[in-house]
């Protein structure tokens, strides 16, 4: 072998070994700090509760037929709209942040504008970031910036076929 080859089988070897180092701290990274709002699978949520002030909050469960909005009355529901709802389960996050380290009135999350529970994973939805309009979302004692359309509120408003 000569000393070039050598000296090109020990740079792929050191390439490899950066490579791997970078996919390990990635993937350290990634499930401290995932990129979905929560781990649910949005197919997999079977009850939802929406709580937007002034409105009466509602509940919504689904049936073998669809989804059924449970309170304040029960009713058949728009399996669209409420599925929309369900989809909030994988919202993307830009970045998390601790909540102990927040003034949560001036995030807009001491009185949240809605609140989302799905399958018992409560989500509070607070208000946007002054430059990149981010919007604040509380999940226990994390908060999640997460782009300002994934609220409840655009959820239940978007036009069908979006």
């Amino acid at each position: 072998m000569t000393r070039a080859n050598r000296n090109l089988a020990m740079l792929g070897a050191v390439a490899i070994a950066l490579v791997a180092l970078v996919l390990w701290v990635g993937r350290r990274e990634y499930l401290r700090d995932p990129p979905a709002v929560t781990p649910l699978d949005p197919a997999a949520v079977t009850r939802i509760e929406l709580d937007i002030p002034p409105v009466a909050p509602q509940v919504f469960e689904r049936r073998g037929d669809g989804w059924w909005r449970v309170q304040p009355s029960d009713a058949r529901a728009d399996d669209a709209r409420v599925q929309r709802l369900a989809n909030l389960a994988a919202t993307p996050v830009s970045r998390w942040m601790a909540a102990s380290g927040m003034d949560l009135s001036k995030v807009g999350l001491e009185h949240p504008s809605a609140t989302l529970v799905l399958n018992g994973v409560r989500l509070e939805y607070g208000g946007l970031t002054a430059i990149d309009e981010l919007r604040y979302v509380k999940l226990g004692d994390r908060i999640a910036l997460v782009p300002r359309q994934y609220s409840p509120e655009v959820m239940l408003t978007k036009p069908e076929g979006n």
